[in-house]
């Protein structure tokens, strides 16, 4: 009697819960799967952020293009799509603060101005603009800009 209630005592001893080393490879697997997931969370707030910028560059390209149509010559700064255009220059049909919704210019989404440059360098007619992209660093191959319609190249 005793040898079976010792017996039944060890199963159910063995059945109440779970070892240590089974706890332990339980909050590993967890671990390594809220990895993958931050990771994936990661890569696609960076695209985001990159079509963000390409959206944005976009809508101040509309805004240089409407300031050209009524200026009949490109701003020399971003800033001219909200203050008057330096230098003297006059404009027939310029509305302060009129070519921009919101009446500033953004910031890119990683928190740096956009540079801009009249007459352009890619777009000797033109203009270009862009954004430093991810990494703050000008001339790298993570820039937005402008002049490139190729927009699998600046997710990259």
């Amino acid at each position: 009697m005793l040898r079976r209630s010792l017996r039944k005592f060890a199963v159910s001893r063995r059945e109440a819960g779970f070892t240590l080393v089974e706890l332990i490879a339980v909050m590993v697997i967890l671990g390594l799967l809220a990895g993958i997931v931050t990771l994936g969370i990661n890569a696609q707030v960076q695209k985001a952020r990159v079509r963000t910028a390409i959206t944005q560059i976009s809508q101040l390209g509309q805004a240089i293009s409407t300031f050209h149509l009524d200026c009949g010559f490109y701003p020399d700064a971003l800033q001219s799509l909200i203050s008057p255009p330096a230098g003297g220059r006059q404009c027939k049909g310029y509305t302060p603060g009129g070519y921009l919704e919101k009446k500033e210019i953004p910031s890119d989404p990683w928190g740096n101005q956009y540079h801009f440059t009249s007459p352009g360098t890619h777009d000797a007619d033109r203009y270009d603009l862009w954004s430093d992209g991810p990494d703050g660093q000008e001339g790298t191959g993570d820039d937005v800009v402008s002049w490139s319609t190729n927009e699998a190249t600046q997710e990259e």
